[in-house]
């Protein structure tokens, strides 16, 4: 069956997900998401599903997970489903679960960017990918795409309009970001965020997560959101800080540094 849908089906975080359904494969889509789930063993599927198209795919065994309003060009909804194909999988993790409630239930703190003496801020370009996969291998184990790679991250710069920005100190790159930004819909997703160990503590991923807003609201940004990892309280926290609403979580969603791991998703309408 030939789709015209994205899919990302991958073996690591035992899923396929459905990254952009197309009107074109629907409904013949979903029947064809079960075949290939159960040909692999995998043990869920993930879909970005438009309000529209949600009976069907609740009539084939999904639940929401969480939503975005206004995803597609600020005017139509996005809920983010699954379906599991394994009970145990679909547990989420209980101690970390109780964790981001306690940090759901404090007052998000205001903060005030200002530039830190020592560190500037730029847009990345293929120049940089050196340093950054150097970068993305000392700070993760593993990731759910190939960000060691470089010919991987200057495909996505020229092909997929994915935006890369850093944050140097004394000529090296020591936080990097990504915002895969679509212009056909208006959103881009707020990603990939890698602080050096040495330079934590400085609220690089803070600044660089303004900064992002700042560049992506030129370039006509609707909505912004994130699919943050549920173990990192510090990142949900800087998210909750610059204003962004939780909308729900991801259980046992994405392979990265190793594990499986459930995931947060949070999403912010700019200013104009």
């Amino acid at each position: 069956m030939r789709l015209k849908s994205r899919l990302a089906p991958g073996k690591a975080s035992s899923r396929i997900y459905l990254m952009d359904l197309h009107p074109d494969d629907f409904p013949q889509i979903i029947p064809y998401l079960d075949r290939e789930a159960q040909k692999e063993n995998y043990t869920k599927i993930f879909a970005k599903v438009p309000a529209p198209y949600l009976p069907s795919f609740i009539n084939a065994g999904y639940q929401t997970e969480a939503g975005v309003p206004g995803f597609y060009n600020n005017e139509t909804d996005a809920f983010f489903m699954a379906k599991y194909f394994s009970d145990s999988r679909r547990l989420p993790e209980k101690e970390a679960m109780e964790a981001f409630q306690q940090l759901l239930l404090q007052q998000a703190q205001g903060f005030k960017i200002s530039p830190e003496e020592g560190y500037f801020l730029k847009a990345l370009g293929e120049d940089d990918v050196f340093q950054m996969t150097k970068l993305f291998k000392k700070v993760f184990v593993s990731y759910p795409f190939p960000i060691f790679d470089a010919e991987f991250l200057v495909k996505s710069m020229r092909e997929d309009d994915t935006r890369y920005f850093g944050v140097f100190n004394s000529g090296e790159l020591v936080a990097v970001s990504s915002a895969e930004y679509s212009s056909s819909y208006q959103h881009a997703e707020m990603t990939d965020f890698a602080v050096s160990t040495e330079h934590r503590g400085r609220k690089l991923a803070l600044r660089l997560l303004d900064f992002m807003e700042q560049e992506l609201t030129k370039a006509g940004c609707q909505t912004f959101y994130t699919i943050a990892r549920l173990h990192s309280l510090a990142m949900n926290k800087t998210f909750m800080n610059l204003g962004y609403r939780y909308s729900g979580t991801l259980v046992n969603n994405t392979q990265i540094s190793g594990n499986i791991e459930s995931m947060n998703v949070w999403y912010k309408k700019p200013r104009l």
